[in-house]
């Protein structure tokens, strides 16, 4: 795969308190016996002074994910199309960058890339959470999908996060968007998906979401490693 990140189209529906980045674009692989050497790579590369105007970037780990294939993904947190050209320029213009890419490209097996924008949210947002459920989505009435969905997260008040992203780029099958409900915990994360839709809110939503979305499936992920830029 020549290049970490994918090609960033930015576009803005905002509904609620979301502070993500405008885009954020993941490149998902298997490395089940190589992770280590994956951490190393990209803490090479990320902490010196050739990726100065990078990106921040996110490792997550899929311990929990069924059938699919990925142990992890890459995530790059995209302010825009011009900070994807720029990191694309920097990855690809140094030695460094290149070096990071065949590294990479010994170590694992790719699985797919995509992109996502952030279109939803609830809660009090932190990047830096270490438990995740993500949960892929597809919408069979995709603005009926974000209103109702929209609606219900307004009520909304988990310990962690709450944040839905509409695929861009596609990255799973079929998938229209992701939720990721973060918390301090997994007992947390799993608490903040139950009570928010055990709420009067909640069931209402749920009364009504199999007319206008299908949940493909569920996975547990956990932030490996952040490289804030």
């Amino acid at each position: 795969m020549k290049y970490i990140l994918t090609i960033a189209l930015t576009f803005f529906i905002f509904t609620g308190n979301v502070k993500a980045a405008p885009l954020h674009a993941y490149y998902c692989f298997n490395a089940l016996e190589t992770a280590n050497n994956v951490v190393n790579a990209f803490d090479n590369f990320l902490n010196s002074n050739s990726s100065e105007g990078m990106s921040t970037h996110r490792l997550y780990a899929f311990p929990l994910n069924g059938e699919n294939n990925i142990t992890h993904c890459m995530v790059a947190e995209h302010s825009g199309p011009d900070q994807f050209e720029n990191n694309n320029n920097i990855v690809n213009g140094s030695t460094e960058g290149q070096a990071l890419l065949s590294l990479l490209n010994q170590n694992v097996t790719w699985v797919l890339n995509g992109a996502g924008t952030p279109i939803l949210s609830a809660g009090e947002q932190d990047p830096n959470a270490p438990v995740g459920i993500l949960i892929d989505i597809k919408a069979k009435d995709n603005a009926a999908f974000v209103k109702s969905l929209g609606k219900f997260l307004n009520s909304a008040n988990p310990n962690g996060s709450i944040t839905v992203f509409e695929d861009t780029f596609t990255g799973v099958d079929n998938r229209t968007h992701y939720v990721v409900i973060n918390g301090s915990s997994l007992e947390e994360a799993m608490s903040n998906l139950d009570s928010s839709l055990a709420t009067p809110e909640g069931q209402s939503y749920l009364q009504r979401a199999n007319k206008f979305r299908k949940v493909m499936s569920r996975s547990l992920i956990y932030l490996v490693k952040s490289w804030e830029k």
